[in-house]
């Protein structure tokens, strides 16, 4: 059986920039950045499902067919191969893809529920991960801005501000810029809780429409 990979150049997609619908139908290794992917079905609003991080491949979803109406932007500066593969190199993607996906479904629980200071905990550990993964003092990654955290997150974006703020005052967090985070992933990796509210956005929406 031939097996075959290319990997032509580069393709940028600058922060909040949505992959256009005619290169869905390449598949896409993540090479840096972060996008989120967000899915419909049917008639639905589109809505968060996952992120994808460096080494991720994205749009085997199209390749193998779904009912899903998948759209991709990405959250900071991202850059993307295009990957072309036939015989085994595709099984091997595809049996990538599927443990990955698993996982970045894992991490979406993480991001999504608890205490929303533990949310905003996770979602910079994993992009200063996806940067340097053995990094264990200080890190610093880029991040999207405070609504798109917010709404991964499922937490108002005051929320999410009064966490990044207490953990100033609590020494994790260094420098803050609007897209950029300098922190101790030690100190943070070692915290259990860090003061913050923990209401969702879906609590809070709930509450008002009871009201």
């Amino acid at each position: 059986m031939k097996t075959s990979i290319s990997t032509p150049h580069s393709h940028p997609l600058n922060a909040r920039e949505a992959l256009p619908l005619h290169d869905l139908k390449t598949m896409w290794r993540v090479q840096s950045g972060a996008l989120r992917i967000d899915s419909a079905v049917g008639e639905e609003a589109s809505r968060f499902m996952r992120l994808a991080l460096p080494g991720d491949v994205i749009g085997v979803e199209q390749w193998v067919g779904t009912d899903d109406s998948l759209s991709f932007r990405a959250l900071t500066a991202v850059g993307l191969v295009p990957v072309q593969a036939t015989g085994a190199a595709m099984m091997e993607i595809l049996m990538e893809t599927v443990v990955i996906a698993h996982q970045r479904c894992r991490e979406v629980v993480s991001l999504r529920t608890g205490p929303v200071s533990q949310r905003v905990k996770c979602l910079l550990l994993m992009f200063a991960d996806s940067v340097n993964h053995e990094a264990r003092s200080t890190a610093e990654c880029t991040l999207p801005n405070l609504s798109d955290m917010a709404d991964i997150l499922d937490a108002a974006p005051e929320t999410v501000s009064r966490v990044f703020s207490s953990m100033r005052q609590l020494d994790y967090l260094q420098d803050r810029k609007p897209h950029k985070a300098r922190f101790s992933s030690l100190a943070l990796r070692a915290q259990q809780l860090i003061p913050g509210m923990t209401v969702s956005s879906a609590l809070q929406r709930s509450q008002l429409v009871g009201a």
